[in-house]
């Protein structure tokens, strides 16, 4: 019975630190992957979310 219980714990140990690593992947996918959205007419405005050129209220283009 011991045996099992040993055997158990180590599975969900393993599971959980296969987990956490997937985790820290996935963040870091997030964050290489980031949209950008920048205006035609200003490339030196760059945003991380759609909406309207802060200069001349074009709509900001998606870039990536």
């Amino acid at each position: 019975m011991k045996i099992k219980s040993a055997i158990i714990m180590a599975l969900l140990g393993a599971a959980t630190f296969t987990g956490m690593l997937a985790g820290c992947a996935s963040d870091r996918h997030a964050e290489n992957h980031q949209h950008q959205y920048t205006c035609s007419m200003h490339p030196e405005v760059v945003q991380d979310h759609p909406g309207d050129c802060p200069k001349c209220g074009m709509k900001l283009t998606h870039t990536n």
